[in-house]
């Protein structure tokens, strides 16, 4: 037996990379893998895309390419002009995404705060602090008119 895979091992050596691939594709078994593998690399290349619309969005990415985890978000929620604490409207796993500057959470907050106020005028107002000391601001208007950051 122990002969035997050491065979198969010296003749998987011998060949090339293009036919170990072409071998492991001749299998159902082996096409699942390869999807799988090339889904798994091919994932995180969406963040990276001229398209993606938001930055601090970094579920499918490779975190170790990018500073965004490292930025300071500082999220204010108005209700009519008045301050509204978003802990007592949103559980606190949403309040910290919506810290890390996540647009998809924020507004997906907004609406929930135009559904459940209607005829009012809530507003975020997102800055968020990066590791090159820039600054930058996003939101300040009404999110039940406007409702994207």
């Amino acid at each position: 037996m122990l002969r035997r895979v050491n065979r198969v091992l010296q003749r998987l050596l011998e060949l090339g990379p293009v036919a170990h691939v072409r071998a492991l594709a001749s299998s159902w078994h082996g096409r699942v893998i390869l999807l799988v593998v090339v889904g798994g690399l091919a994932l995180p290349i969406h963040y990276y895309m001229p398209a993606h619309r938001d930055p601090h969005d970094e579920r499918y990415a490779w975190r170790m390419f990018s500073p965004m985890r490292m930025a300071k978000c500082d999220a204010k929620v108005t209700k009519n002009g008045a301050p509204l604490d978003p802990y007592t409207e949103f559980h606190e796993a949403w309040v910290t995404l919506a810290k890390r500057g996540r647009f998809h959470v924020i507004e997906r907050m907004g609406e929930h705060l135009c559904a459940k106020y209607p005829h009012t005028d809530i507003t975020f107002d997102l800055t968020c602090k990066y590791l090159d000391d820039t600054t930058e601001h996003y939101g300040g208007f009404n999110m039940c008119t406007v409702p994207y950051l």
